[in-house]
C-alpha cells in the first residue's frame, strides 16, 4: 500500500505555480490556434524573453506571444501599471498578437476598460488573458481582451526565425 502525497497549490512555490500557469496558457493558445506550433519560455534573443511563444502554422504562420504576471502589486496609477505589467517590453516583442496574463482579480478586469493596452501608433492592442488557480486543478485562462494585430518589423520577424530554424516545439499538431 502506498501513500498518495496531495500538494496545495498554496503551498507550491512562486516558480512551480508560474509553471503551472505557462502550461495552462500554452493549452489555451494550442486549443485557439489552427495548426499551432508552441515554444515555452524561448529564448529569443538576449533582451528579449517571453513566457510562451506560438506560431500558428495555418495560413500567415502569425506569431503569438504571451507573458504571465502573477505577483501581487497592482496599482491604480498609469505609470505602475505599465511598469508592473510590463507593458513596455511586451510592447518590444516582436509578435503579430501579444498577450498579458494576469491573476483574475478585479484590478485585472479593470485593465480592460484602459487604453495602455494599444500600440502608440494605433496599430496593435495586447489581448489580456486572465488566471484562475482553484486549489489542485490545473489553472483556467480566460480571454477578458482579445489581441489585436501588430505591426511587425523585419528585423524582428527574422530573430524569430532564427529562433524557429534552430528550435523545437514543445507542443505541435501532428498532420
Amino acid at each position: 500500500m502506498t501513500a498518495t502525497a496531495s500538494i496545495s497549490t498554496s503551498t507550491l512555490d512562486s516558480r512551480r505555480q508560474h509553471g503551472r500557469a505557462v502550461n495552462a496558457v500554452a493549452a489555451f493558445l494550442r486549443d485557439r490556434l489552427h495548426l499551432p506550433n508552441v515554444y515555452i519560455e524561448p529564448k529569443l534573443h538576449s533582451s528579449i524573453r517571453a513566457d510562451v511563444l506560438a506560431i500558428d502554422r495555418a495560413g500567415s504562420g502569425d506569431i503569438h506571444i504571451a507573458e504571465i504576471k502573477l505577483s501581487p502589486g497592482l496599482h491604480d496609477n498609469r505609470a505602475n501599471w505599465i511598469q508592473f505589467v510590463g507593458l513596455k517590453q511586451l510592447g518590444e516583442v516582436p509578435a503579430h498578437f501579444r498577450y498579458l496574463v494576469l491573476p483574475n482579480t478585479p484590478k485585472a478586469r479593470d485593465l480592460g476598460e484602459k487604453n495602455i493596452l494599444f500600440s502608440p501608433d494605433g496599430i496593435g492592442r495586447i489581448g489580456v488573458l486572465l488566471l484562475s488557480q482553484q486549489g489542485n486543478a490545473i489553472p483556467r485562462v480566460e480571454l477578458l481582451v482579445e489581441p489585436e494585430r501588430f505591426r511587425l518589423d523585419i528585423a524582428g520577424a527574422e530573430r524569430v526565425e532564427r529562433y524557429l530554424s534552430r528550435s523545437k516545439p514543445d507542443m505541435f499538431v501532428r498532420i
